[in-house]
């Protein structure tokens, strides 16, 4: 029997980041990676996002693809037969974060959103896929179409965001993945979360940064197809 499993990409990511993740995913397992509309907040792209897929899904939320990921869980828990998070956290925004946000917006504001993009990339990648070219090209191509409409819509909807740590409470099966040099999202604060979730399955990435679907592609499929295959219906549920 075929599964579904719904990708949702993150900031400056259109479904482009998962191309390689879907190619390598078994013919067992169909990814439909979605792209998130410029709405300013995680519910309405939630909301947006479910209205055109199947009835039953997996889904995986990749950076703040996981904060709309869990949107959609709240808005929809009975469509979804378990919940990955990649490279991402449940948590509301810190005071900290919202002011990094306010002066990206502001960069925006400025005409540098190209440029900024740019400069994220440092940050964005393993140091060894900095000199990869091919690559690098895809992520700047990815970003142009993404643009700078979207970028501000979806860091204010980010910036909204609440805590959604509670529903990542073992009812149904849930892998977290994070990467070993994920400067971003580091790989010790998703432990932290991981480690509270009921019958988690949690995975380390080594030699990946923050952007793991474009540059561990087939090892994220593959945890991602063993995940679904796996017998853990049952364990997840509370009380078991």
């Amino acid at each position: 029997m075929t599964q579904s499993l719904v990708l949702v990409p993150g900031l400056n990511n259109t479904r482009r980041v998962f191309d390689n993740v879907i190619s390598a995913l078994p013919a067992e397992v169909r990814g439909l990676a979605v792209d998130n509309p410029a709405l300013e907040s995680v519910e309405a792209i939630a909301e947006a996002v479910l209205s055109n897929l199947p009835d039953r899904f997996w889904l995986a939320g990749f950076s703040f693809g996981g904060y709309v990921a869990l949107a959609m869980l709240d808005a929809a828990p009975e469509r979804v037969a378990g919940i990955a998070m990649i490279c991402t956290t449940p948590f509301a925004d810190s005071q900290a974060a919202r002011d990094r946000r306010i002066a990206a917006l502001e960069a925006v504001a400025q005409g540098r959103y190209l440029a900024m993009a740019e400069e994220q990339a440092a940050n964005a990648f393993h140091p060894k896929n900095l000199g990869d070219a091919d690559l690098m090209q895809v992520r700047k191509a990815m970003v142009m179409a993404y643009g700078p409409e979207r970028y501000v819509a979806h860091t204010r909807a980010t910036m909204a965001r609440p805590d959604r740590t509670g529903l990542l409470d073992g009812s149904r099966p849930t892998l977290v993945v994070t990467a070993s040099h994920d400067t971003v999202i580091p790989p010790k604060a998703v432990s932290r979360y991981a480690a509270e979730i009921p019958g988690v399955c949690l995975q380390v990435v080594d030699g990946a940064g923050h952007l793991l679907p474009m540059e561990e592609p087939a090892i994220l499929a593959s945890l991602l197809a063993n995940w679904i295959a796996s017998p853990h219906q049952e364990q997840h549920l509370p009380g078991h």
